[in-house]
């Protein structure tokens, strides 16, 4: 959906300020065992969103009706400020992962894994955000990433959902291979 400007950036607020506090209930845990386990959650969650991201670019905004009509924007308007309101999403994240981890493995882990996924979510919001508003000749990683995407937007195949990562549309078949033609951004 369309965000104001605010709306937009507020991601880079927001998740930074979330993920902070979550560290510190993690420091102030009472062992280092707790706070090995908050820390191998939290990596756990950082690769479970790379699954996520795939799984829902690939699924939710590319084939449920509700979502497709709202994600169509963002291809038909690489520029504009669309995306998920943080409220939205950090409550989303709070509800799909956090609850569930908690019921079955505690606050602390829980904690960790959330922490983790937002990390991710946050860091695909950096690349997402920069492979369309940054510079055209970023650095290495992000020039790949953004040749990458570039595929998804302007290929003629359905592919490369993943966004931080090339991994999941490798192992799902779904990479669209660097000799299609693709356009660039103006």
């Amino acid at each position: 959906m369309h965000l104001s400007k605010f709306s937009y950036y507020s991601d880079f607020v927001v998740y930074p300020i979330v993920i902070t506090a979550l560290s510190a209930f993690s420091v102030a845990g009472e062992t280092w065992l707790m706070r090995a386990h908050w820390l191998g959650a939290a990596a756990a969650g950082i690769v479970l969103w790379t699954l996520l991201e795939y799984v829902l670019h690939r699924v939710a905004l590319h084939r449920i009706a509700y979502f497709v009509p709202l994600h169509n924007v963002h291809h038909a308007s690489p520029l504009a400020f669309v995306g998920t309101p943080s409220w939205i999403s950090v409550g989303s994240l709070g509800c799909g992962i956090f609850l569930p981890a908690w019921l079955c493995f505690g606050v602390n882990v829980a904690s960790g894994l959330w922490a983790g996924v937002m990390i991710g979510y946050w860091w695909y919001g950096i690349v997402h955000h920069i492979i369309h508003h940054g510079a055209r000749k970023p650095h290495w990683y992000l020039g790949g990433l953004r040749s990458w995407h570039l595929r998804h937007h302007y290929s003629p195949k359905s592919g490369n959902f993943g966004v931080t990562t090339t991994l999941w549309d490798n192992v799902f078949g779904t990479a669209i291979s660097m000799h299609s033609k693709t356009v660039t951004f103006r």
